[in-house]
């Protein structure tokens, strides 16, 4: 194979895995909700409170570490989340699972991005 057409099919495999790369890591941010500064973050944990909306979760629940964390430290104190001990107690008997959010008188199951959460609570977090 010529020197040229090695640094050619080089340079086309560079820019695929560039170009991968920024896709990949613009998904992720926004799955993970690492666009939002801090700022947004606490803005959106206020409206959520100001909103009256509960996390439910429960301490087995990996998933319920998943959706608390992503408030980072700060913002996940404004979170009111009630933690089901048991399937009996309370609301929690009710629920189909957990993590859920109750945002408007209305119950959301599984994790939720910030994108999702902003949806769901119509919030405005810019």
């Amino acid at each position: 194979m010529q020197p040229r057409t090695k640094a050619m099919i080089s340079f086309v495999i560079l820019v695929v895995l560039i170009f991968g790369l920024y896709f990949f890591t613009n998904w992720f941010s926004i799955v993970t909700g690492y666009t939002l500064g801090e700022d947004e973050k606490m803005k959106l944990a206020q409206c959520l409170k100001g909103n009256g909306a509960i996390l439910y979760t429960s301490a087995t629940c990996p998933a319920c570490n998943s959706q608390l964390e992503i408030f980072g430290e700060t913002a996940v104190k404004f979170i009111e989340s009630f933690e089901c001990k048991s399937a009996e107690q309370g609301i929690c008997a009710d629920l189909k699972g957990v993590p859920a959010w109750q945002i408007n008188g209305e119950f959301y199951y599984g994790f939720k991005n910030f994108k999702e959460l902003i949806e769901i609570s119509g919030c405005e977090v810019e």
